[in-house]
């Protein structure tokens, strides 16, 4: 049974997709995408779903400053 964390890492972020198997590649990068995770969680000036969170900020300088900021 999958948790909401898991669920939301795998819908979000393709975690169950990924070929990151070598040495600490895995879990490296499962703690990177728990903290991008967080920091969507917690920007809450633009009302939309993560996914269009992580676009804005991949496209928008200013929207990725505000969510390292938070």
């Amino acid at each position: 049974m999958e948790n909401n964390l898991h669920w939301t890492l795998d819908v979000e972020f393709g975690e169950d997709r990924s070929r990151k198997r070598n040495g600490n590649v895995a879990e490296n990068f499962n703690i990177v995408l728990k903290t991008a995770l967080v920091m969507l969680t917690k920007e809450t000036s633009l009302k939309k779903s993560k996914k269009n969170k992580r676009l804005k900020a991949a496209l928008d300088s200013k929207y990725r400053d505000k969510i390292f900021q938070s």
